[in-house]
């Protein structure tokens, strides 16, 4: 039996963006765990790299006959480049958005204050987040 409510709930799903949605409820599970859910997801992605180097360890030793020490020292100088390549493309990806931000803010801001009332509550806002700053400051 379908109430008013479930009919209302059902016409609101279908009109919503689900990437939207993800989105919204990946950022409200940050804003709630996100204390605790992104050491967990550092735990997990170096207990995932500790596992895979175990692995190509436990594959040296065995096929070359090296000694469990060399192929520790074989594994980090081969993970090495890897990770200074992917370090790289990550900074230079993050670099490259940063950029595209602040390109946008400016944008935004130099079209919101061309507007006389924008500009006067901005001045506003400056003068009395400045006179807090001092108030503080003194106190």
């Amino acid at each position: 039996m379908r109430t008013p409510f479930s009919e209302y709930l059902s016409a609101v799903w279908c009109r919503i963006d689900k990437k939207t949605a993800g989105f919204v409820a990946a950022l409200f599970t940050l804003i709630l765990f996100g204390d605790t859910l992104l050491p967990l997801l550092g735990h997990v992605l170096h207990m995932l790299i500790e596992v895979i180097e175990s692995a190509l360890e436990h594959f040296l030793e065995s096929v070359f006959g090296v000694t469990p020490r060399q192929a520790e020292i074989i594994v980090f100088y081969s993970g090495l480049p890897v990770a200074i390549y992917l370090s790289w493309c990550l900074s230079r990806k993050a670099y490259l958005a940063t950029l595209c931000v602040c390109a946008t803010a400016q944008e935004n801001w130099c079209a919101k204050t061309d507007s006389a009332k924008v500009a006067a509550w901005l001045r506003t806002m400056i003068t009395v987040g400045a006179l807090g700053a001092t108030l503080y400051l003194f106190t």
